[in-house]
């Protein structure tokens, strides 16, 4: 019988390892690729720890056999305290890094209720611009749409609605006056310091999903009716309809993809809608509804979010084609940054939908889901961390992380708690930094934490910026 070996690779790097309560400090492990090695030990189950001073614990329990490594190489320590960046924003209520990290645009509202928008230079920690939208609010929630950036930070669109009073019509008996809401888009150049009202400039009161194009700054994708549209924001008479009959699209570096009804198909055309198009989805479920939002990470991985909070992925994996509903109630959902995991969740539970073998422990398979983590409370704020094999959440003020590693029990670390019971939570994986919202002398402000730790590269540590 050969001894076997239990292997650690964690952030931050100088950690102790406790095997059943005897501690090992790494500095005196032998190290292979950025992991310790704790050799020699006896077929059996152990009780492994990894710690370090002024971090929390993680814990597992493992088998270690004959001959063989039990690798853990996602370890993720958490401060207990952690130092707050303050970015002195008054009154922030949401907030969107720019596509380069260096700006954030954060909404407030004013005394009147009108929407107000400041664009923050992140390194300086002051405002570069500030636009106001009078008598519009920033658009509700259940739209579910965003302030975007275009790619090299040239302009913005701000999605803004308010409610109007149609009068009475006189022709028809007891009529009374009526309130509907009206959705508009706003275009800012920050540059310039100018905006524009959509809208208005294209002369369309039925514009929906606003997207830019991923080349060309000047341009930008919308639904009306039911038809897509891409836009010369700088030449109002220049659109280009794409397509009929779509229910949602998505954009990539090259590609636009969009939805037809009634069957959900979905198809590929080159960005300014020549060429053609291209059939790149043919058999679905047929109980699929409307499609709400369409995801798209490539050709061959595609998921599908219904305006009934269904949610469906195409998956021409490396094994087989599968076209399958993963799960109802879906509030949200994200690709891993390769592609071989799809992320998605409800209000109360989080779940990974594997496009792709995982072939490093633990082994996870294509086509198969793992349930998470489930709450009575609701979470929020759901996103993955760096590494895709953490998961980023809220629940009420406490902010979390939970690995994906199913092996014993899944560790779910305490964040930073927030004085908000509803903190807004954002992770930047360019500077590995965690933005939130928070409560400050009876207002609000935007707050970041380094996370996770800085790792040393060729023996040199660079400190982050502040």
């Amino acid at each position: 019988m050969h001894s076997g070996t239990i292997s650690v690779k964690s952030n931050p790097q100088d950690i102790n390892i406790s095997i059943d309560g005897q501690i090992n400090n790494s500095k005196k492990l032998s190290r292979i690729n950025n992991s310790y090695n704790i050799t020699g030990l006896i077929p059996d189950t152990y009780n492994v720890s990894v710690g370090a001073d002024g971090y929390q614990t993680w814990s597992k329990k493992t088998d270690v056999h004959s001959g063989l490594a039990s690798e853990f190489w996602n370890v993720l320590l958490v401060k207990n305290n952690y130092t707050k960046t303050d970015y002195n924003t008054n009154s922030i209520s949401k907030f969107f890094i720019s596509p380069k990290s260096k700006y954030i645009i954060y909404t407030k509202n004013s005394d009147d209720g009108s929407l107000t928008t400041d664009i923050l230079d992140i390194k300086a920690k002051q405002i570069a611009n500030t636009f106001s939208f009078p008598g519009w609010k920033f658009i509700d929630e259940v739209r579910k749409e965003n302030i975007e950036w275009s790619p090299n930070e040239d302009y913005i669109s701000v999605p803004v609605q308010k409610t109007v009073t149609e009068n009475a019509n006189p022709k028809i008996k007891n009529s009374q006056p009526k309130e509907t809401v009206q959705y508009n888009y706003f275009i800012v150049d920050p540059v310039n310091k100018t905006s524009i009202n959509l809208n208005d400039l294209l002369k369309n009161n039925n514009i929906n999903y606003v997207r830019w194009d991923p080349q060309d700054k000047n341009y930008l994708f919308y639904l009306s009716n039911n038809i897509l549209y891409r836009a010369n924001i700088n030449n109002a008479t220049d659109i280009t309809q794409i397509a009929q009959d779509v229910s949602s699209f998505d954009l990539s570096k090259t590609n636009v993809y969009y939805s037809v009804m009634p069957n959900e198909l979905v198809y590929k055309a080159n960005l300014d809608g020549s060429g053609g198009r291209n059939q790149i989805t043919s058999n679905f479920p047929d109980d699929i509804s409307k499609n709400f939002r369409l995801i798209v990470y490539d050709d061959i991985r595609i998921a599908f979010l219904t305006e009934n909070h269904d949610l469906y992925v195409f998956n021409a994996g490396q094994f087989d084609t599968y076209s399958r509903k993963l799960g109802t109630d879906i509030e949200g959902l994200q690709f891993s940054d390769d592609g071989k995991k799809l992320l998605y969740w409800t209000k109360n539970a989080m779940s990974v939908y594997y496009l792709r073998n995982w072939n490093v422990a633990p082994i996870r398979y294509e086509n198969s889901i793992e349930d998470i983590t489930r709450y009575s409370d609701e979470i929020k704020n759901v996103q993955w961390a760096k590494d895709y094999e953490h998961i980023i959440f809220s629940v009420g003020s406490q902010m979390k992380i939970i690995e994906l590693d199913p092996r014993d029990h899944r560790n779910c670390l305490d964040l930073p708690k927030t004085a908000s019971e509803s903190p807004l939570i954002g992770y930047n994986l360019a500077q590995e930094r965690l933005y939130f919202v928070d409560t400050k002398d009876s207002s609000t402000s935007l707050y970041s934490i380094v996370f996770p730790e800085p790792t040393p590269i060729l023996g040199i540590y660079t400190p982050p910026n502040n």
